[in-house]
């Protein structure tokens, strides 16, 4: 097994090895490689094949570097200098080849996509870090209009994609600095991903029942979603590539949003934004409502249930059942009710995940109770994650026992035990 640390470095490692056969992994790549005149070949089959494997057996140590790991992975076994039969050397190589993709500079670029919605502003703008969120840019704008105008060439594509029109959803600029155009969608789809994330927070945790929902075609619980197309432009409008994305089979029937008091919601949508910016644990807030967007927009409801399930072990630090169901319920007014919920919801998993059981008779229920369970959590740590130094405290917060009388104990036994510390 091959050490995690690179040889002759004093830095932390970008990447490590898992607990993989790292030898055998890169001596796949060997096998298949060809080297003639310094420039490297691959028999294409094989390294379709592996690539996902190795891509695995990596670990990026940051979000940076995963965002960056492939590209270092590929440069890396098509260096020749490299023999591909030293686990450590690879990781060496993909160690630089970070540096030399990460130190170069960074360009300003514009992503252009929509949301399913149509009426008033919500927000203006929004930034998160340097990144800046344009809500419904005007059509007769400068911007929007070259970037539509960019667009163009692109129709008769748009066409044999069979993509919907995006003409009555609402237009978002993200503005990001990125070192090439791919790396602006990263960086940009997750910004906009986790600002839709809070926008739906908002309105799923207020959900009730659909005692209908059986007789509807499945959909999506989120109501803020993406629209079929989306590009990346230069400041200028113009198309930074003509790589575009899409969303495959893309469809939204449900209607767009309405609210009553508007300029009330905006008001909300833009205080809790500010709470989540300012909160120290941002990061793993981002990420939590980065997975809860990206699980409640799929209108398959077994996937969507399953995607939601992993935001509850996220929030709980845990995939053993007893330990999430027992922390999940300690955030509550009612525990013995949440924990029966939870109960329930761990058996839906299990069939869903081990037996030809689906929850798509029960979705909208089933999946209005793992929403709540997550949104409870969420909303908790935006309001008082400043309570807490760590993830870790947080974690030990949920593990308190839940009998008053047991824990006023432990708080005068640990009152006692400060007190013998600091004896003379």
């Amino acid at each position: 097994m091959a050490r995690n640390r690179t040889v002759g470095s004093s830095k932390p490692p970008h990447f490590q090895w898992g607990r993989v056969n790292s030898n055998l992994l890169l001596g796949k790549f060997a096998e298949i490689r060809k080297v003639q005149d310094q420039k490297c070949s691959f028999n294409a089959g094989d390294y379709h094949f592996w690539l996902p494997v190795l891509n695995t057996a990596v670990r990026a140590t940051t979000h940076e570097t995963a965002r960056l790991k492939e590209s270092c992975i590929t440069s890396s076994l098509s260096d020749p200098a490299i023999t591909l039969r030293d686990p450590e050397a690879f990781l060496a190589r993909c160690n630089q080849q970070f540096e030399a993709l990460s130190s170069r500079t960074k360009s300003k670029f514009v992503l252009y996509t929509t949301m399913t919605y149509s009426g008033p502003r919500l927000v203006d703008w929004i930034a998160e870090g340097s990144t800046r969120i344009y809500w419904g840019p005007s059509a007769r704008g400068a911007a929007l209009r070259n970037i539509r105008k960019a667009q163009e060439p692109l129709e008769h594509q748009r066409a044999f994609l069979k993509l919907p029109s995006d003409d009555d959803l609402t237009p978002m600029l993200i503005h990001v600095s990125a070192y090439d155009p791919f790396d602006a969608f990263e960086t940009a789809n997750d910004s906009i991903d986790r600002f839709r994330g809070l926008l739906n927070l908002l309105i799923n945790s207020s959900k009730s029942i659909n005692i209908f929902a059986q007789l509807s075609e499945p959909h999506a619980m989120n109501r803020f979603r993406r629209g079929p197309l989306h590009t990346v432009h230069k400041r200028d409008g113009s198309l930074a590539t003509e790589t575009f994305w899409y969303e495959h089979r893309w469809l939204h029937n449900a209607p767009t949003i309405k609210f009553s008091d508007p300029p009330d919601y905006r008001r909300s949508v833009q205080r809790w934004w500010e709470k989540l910016q300012k909160n120290p644990m941002r990061e793993f807030i981002s990420d939590v409502l980065l997975r809860y967007c990206r699980a409640l927009d799929l209108h398959e409801a077994d996937a969507s249930f399953l995607g939601m399930w992993q935001v509850l072990e996220k929030l709980t630090g845990t995939d053993k059942y007893d330990q999430l169901i027992e922390r999940i319920a300690r955030l509550f007014k009612d525990p013995n009710d949440t924990r029966e919920i939870a109960k329930h919801l761990r058996i839906r998993r299990n069939q869903a995940v081990h037996s030809t059981s689906s929850v798509s008779k029960e979705a909208d229920v089933i999946l209005m109770q793992t929403e709540t369970l997550a949104s409870q959590a969420i909303f908790f740590l935006i309001k008082h994650a400043a309570r807490f130094r760590t993830i870790e405290e947080f974690y030990g917060f949920l593990d308190l026992p839940l009998d008053e009388k047991k824990l006023r104990r432990e708080q005068r036994i640990a009152a006692f035990f400060i007190d013998y510390k600091n004896r003379p």
